[in-house]
């Protein structure tokens, strides 16, 4: 995908076990719907998984019934790393995270709330 970010609904957070490089692994799955559908597959242990996972953890149902924008970024020091800016509209979600937080806990909400704002109509 040549553009720099990805802007839609955010209609499905998944993780699925797969197997890469002959090894047994976990993925995050991000189902977004724009122009047409896109998935969006990452380990679900790397910084960009942990940068969507901890910002749609913030927001409210009724937040995520609008579109939202996904831009990865590089890292500053190590431009194999790479991280996630969510967007609502004009506002940069901003959700920081350390190695203390429950991922566990965090992926249930954000998933949880993602759900949510899809059952909603208005």
């Amino acid at each position: 995908m040549p553009q720099t970010a990805l802007t839609g609904y955010l209609k499905e957070l998944r993780f699925e076990n797969t197997e890469r490089r002959k090894k047994e692994t976990c993925k995050l799955l991000i189902t977004m719907q724009a122009d047409r559908t896109y998935i969006l597959e990452s380990g679900y242990d790397t910084h960009f998984s942990k940068c969507i996972l901890a910002a749609i953890a913030t927001l409210t149902p009724e937040q995520l019934y609008s579109p939202i924008t996904l831009q990865p970024q590089p890292g500053t020091t190590d431009e194999s790393v790479l991280f996630c800016r969510v967007w609502v509209g004009s506002e940069l979600v901003m959700a920081s995270y350390n190695e203390q937080v429950d991922w566990r806990e965090i992926s249930k909400q954000a998933m949880s709330v993602t759900k949510a704002a899809n059952e909603m109509a208005f």
